[in-house]
């Protein structure tokens, strides 16, 4: 056999942050620690084919959207009530902005009758700060000081196609 190594889980086509999704990003090494930029209710929301009603999780890092169950609504609820939210704002959706949480794939959820992997917050909030993101804006101090991918990847979150970009400017004649 060659050495291509093809994972069919990143050609699935889902609207939303699944299970496989954070298997591929565990497998590639990558933090599943994210930054709540806001949680908003939704109607009629294309959940991969689905139109669903429900409260919806968009993060600050470039990843998908997150469909909350109340078993997830209900950590972040306790993460508000720790930093001392009155109780009667705890289930306030607009007090769970700038939330760091953690994901995982709990492989035992009770799903219509079956056992299926499905997407958790991790109920101890992480302490660590997340990344922040790599932007064409920091492209000049980057290059004034020589920074390296790698020496970039170590305080920024770092996409593709940015990083692609970064290694091209500059070089334009």
């Amino acid at each position: 056999m060659g050495t291509t190594r093809t994972d069919w889980r990143k050609f699935r086509k889902s609207t939303h942050l699944a299970s496989a999704d954070l298997d591929i990003l565990k497998s590639e090494g990558k933090s599943l620690v994210f930054n709540i930029k806001e949680v908003k209710y939704q109607t009629k929301v294309n959940v991969s084919g689905t139109k669903m009603d429900g409260f919806f999780c968009y993060f600050k890092e470039p990843i998908k959207s997150l469909k909350l169950n109340t078993s997830n609504l209900l950590v972040l609820s306790n993460f508000v009530k720790n930093k001392g939210i009155e109780m009667n704002d705890i289930y306030v959706v607009e007090n769970y902005k700038d939330l760091i949480i953690e994901l995982f794939v709990d492989r035992n959820v009770k799903f219509m009758g079956d056992i299926v992997d499905g997407v958790r917050i991790n109920p101890v909030q992480p302490k660590e700060k997340v990344k922040p993101l790599f932007t064409e804006a920091n492209f000049e101090k980057a290059k004034g000081v020589n920074a390296t991918i790698e020496q970039i990847k170590k305080a920024y979150v770092i996409t593709k196609e940015i990083e692609t970009k970064y290694l091209e400017y500059g070089t334009e004649k």
